[in-house]
C-alpha cells in the first residue's frame, strides 16, 4: 500500500479530512490501510508531520534524493538521475552481464 501512488482526488479527499479533524482510523478506513500506514503517507505526501522514527522519509527517497542531468560517462545522455550517479540506469544495466571485464573494454565503443 505504501509504494502506490494517490490520485489527485484520493489527495484532495484526505486534505479535506485533515481540515475537518476527521480521525485517523477514518481516513485509514478510506485509503484502505491501517493508521500506521496512513500516517506514513501523509508524511511522504507533504501533508502532515509527526514525531517519531517510524514515519520519517529515508534519505533515498525520491522526494528526499537530489537529482541532476549530467552526461551518463558511457552513453553521454543527459536524462536525470540521483545527484552522484555518473552512469544512468540503461548503461549500468547492460554492463551487467560484462562484470569481470575491466571498464576500458567497457568504454570503448
Amino acid at each position: 500500500m505504501s509504494g502506490r501512488v494517490l490520485s489527485d482526488n484520493e489527495r484532495t479527499r484526505l486534505q479535506y479530512m485533515l481540515d475537518n479533524k476527521y480521525t485517523y482510523r477514518a481516513m485509514a478506513t478510506y485509503v484502505g490501510c491501517c493508521t500506521d500506514t496512513l500516517k506514513r503517507i501523509l508524511v511522504r505526501e507533504d501533508m502532515a508531520d509527526f514525531e517519531g522514527a517510524k514515519y520519517a522519509l529515508s534519505p533515498s527517497h525520491k522526494t528526499q534524493t537530489k537529482m541532476w542531468k549530467r552526461p551518463c560517462l558511457r552513453c553521454k545522455s543527459e536524462v536525470e538521475r540521483p545527484k552522484w550517479q555518473y552512469v544512468c540506469d540503461r548503461c549500468k544495466h547492460n554492463t551487467q552481464a560484462w562484470e569481470g571485464l575491466p571498464d576500458e573494454y567497457i568504454w570503448e565503443t
